[in-house]
């Protein structure tokens, strides 16, 4: 019967998968190559973080508006432009000079890319009645796994080879390649030259008139709106930790080469998948028990949280050789991996909340909005990342961070929303409003990065200066010897504490010249110089 049909139909689906690949693909280029580069650019730990939340942004925000724009121009032109956009962007990280060339790169790939889910899912609408529109998004949807497991490899395999400006050049420009097929290939139903009438008429079986749209004042008039915007304002921030910083803290503070790095982020990428499916399976098989459909979602939502707990131990078995008798490095992947599964399940069952609570006709204008306020809660939780590992060289504060924030957010969730039942429009936020919470939301962004970047000391003689109050120190301290913390200058020099006895301080300088204390010293990562024992041994310590 389906070859009486035709299979046009699922032709259009492999483009959307092939598209959702590089889009993943292009998408974890920077993360898994920043040890590649950052040395060279002199491209530091809040540096990546603004790079990161520049993505984020661009992404969130382009994700309320893209879906408006692509039911005004179509999906062909739509996901077209998004994509030649991220593909330009994507390869253009190859001229990249240093951090504002990041910055740019980052903020038009997440322009681009916040195209392709919203026209995916029109997509899939048009082309496929609803008896097999599940199947076609979960197809579709399949790339974002394929394109996690791909880019490692891909990304380091030509990095190691060829270079990582290459690597950003040839991966990148895979994108052009897809632009051809789908225009080429990709046509609305009723233009397509290969359909046949029988599946057309196929497609169209079920169809249904498409009903009033709610508009962005109703909808922000409605409470589930914001509890699973909240939801999604805390738990995306630890899955794009793992995204955007696991290549580098395994290569940094657990010492792995960049093959095993990559095979360490596919590991935890495939549980990740395992996650996502155990968490939608527990919440239906609740529902089916015959529980109500919030206390299946919560509980579900709560199990995820508790498998994430774990996480929070990670930062702190740096520098352990091994855990009751299993080297450390593994137990650290399997706790991580076993987290990102749960942060599947998790968000699988808050999407689902949202078509749960949400009139049909909003949920796709729910997921944007969604998007958008996780992509401020990930932002932020990048700038306390970077300045947290620039100045402590640890990331004992983001692990423990990624394994509490989903309680954050389900009870957030609880509160705004104790019953959840279905939710229809009745009444209307005024425009100004909605413009004025999406200002004051970027503005507690900016506000939040100016205030945790500003340098706890402006200049060396400043850090002279406010160190002796705060080491109790009877003087100045003595000046040792130079050292290196990956692309940093260093110096340590040799205080009088309170006790008489000296205390050696790493110090490292930002590309401002600004000095930051290092408090792991001679163990801190990329660290060349002297050891402490040598420093005290060639410096002469001050006297009390």
């Amino acid at each position: 019967m389906v070859k009486a049909i035709g299979r046009v139909r699922w032709t259009i689906c492999g483009l959307l998968f092939a598209a959702t690949t590089i889009n993943y693909l292009d998408r974890q280029l920077f993360a898994l190559l920043v040890p590649f580069f950052d040395n060279e650019l002199r491209i530091g730990p809040v540096d990546i973080a603004l790079i990161n939340a520049s993505f984020l942004l661009a992404y969130g925000f382009g994700m309320v508006f893209v879906g408006r724009l692509i039911d005004r121009i179509g999906t062909k032109k739509g996901l077209g432009w998004g994509f030649f956009v991220w593909t330009i962007a994507s390869a253009a990280h190859a001229l990249v000079g240093g951090f504002m060339g990041f910055i740019a790169a980052r903020f038009m790939l997440g322009v681009g890319e916040s195209a392709n889910f919203p026209a995916s899912v029109k997509t899939t609408a048009e082309w496929f009645p609803k008896k097999e529109r599940a199947l076609a998004t979960g197809w579709f949807n399949s790339g974002t796994n394929i394109g996690a497991v791909l880019a490692p490899f891909l990304a380091v395999y030509v990095a190691k080879q060829f270079g990582w400006r290459a690597a950003f050049l040839i991966l990148g420009s895979i994108g052009a390649v897809w632009l051809l097929f789908w225009a080429k290939l990709y046509a609305s139903p009723h233009d397509h030259p290969s359909l046949s009438p029988q599946e057309l008429e196929h497609i169209e079986g079920d169809a249904e008139p498409e009903g009033e749209k709610v508009s962005y004042q109703e909808l922000f008039g409605m409470r589930p709106l914001y509890a699973v915007a909240m939801g999604k304002f805390f738990s995306d921030a630890p899955w794009w930790f793992y995204l955007a910083w696991l290549p580098k803290f395994l290569v940094d503070q657990f010492k792995l080469s960049a093959e095993f790095m990559a095979g360490a982020v596919v590991f935890v990428y495939l549980i990740a998948d395992i996650g996502s499916v155990l968490g939608g399976w527990l919440s239906s098989r609740l529902i089916k028990a015959g529980k109500s459909v919030g206390f299946s979602r919560k509980v579900a939502m709560l199990a995820s949280a508790l498998c994430v707990t774990p996480v929070m131990l990670v930062g702190l078995m740096v520098g352990k050789p091994d855990i009751a008798g299993i080297p450390t490095i593994y137990v650290a992947l399997t706790i991580i991996a076993i987290a990102a599964g749960a942060h599947q399940g998790w968000s699988c069952n808050l999407f689902t909340l949202a078509s749960d609570t949400m009139p049909r006709k909003a949920v796709a204008a729910t997921v944007g909005v969604m998007t958008a306020f996780g992509a401020v809660g990930a932002a932020l939780m990048q700038v306390i990342i970077g300045v947290w590992v620039e100045k402590t060289s640890s990331y004992t504060l983001p692990f423990i961070m990624a394994g509490t924030l989903y309680f954050f957010g389900l009870l957030c969730i609880h509160l705004i929303l104790p019953t959840v039942d279905p939710t229809q429009p009745k009444k209307r936020v005024p425009l100004p409003a909605i413009v004025a919470g999406a200002v004051a939301m970027l503005t507690l962004f900016f506000a939040t990065t100016y205030l945790l970047n500003r340098p706890p000391y402006a200049s060396l003689d400043d850090y002279l200066q406010k160190r002796v109050t705060q080491l109790k120190s009877n003087g100045q301290p003595s000046v040792g010897p130079n050292a290196k913390v990956g692309w940093m200058d260093a110096k340590w020099y040799v205080w009088a504490g309170p006790d008489g006895k000296p205390k050696p301080e790493l110090i490292k300088f930002d590309r401002e010249l600004r000095p930051i204390v290092d408090p792991k010293g001679a163990k801190t990562a990329h660290y060349e110089g002297p050891t402490v024992d040598q420093v005290l041994a060639t410096t002469i310590p001050p006297k009390p």
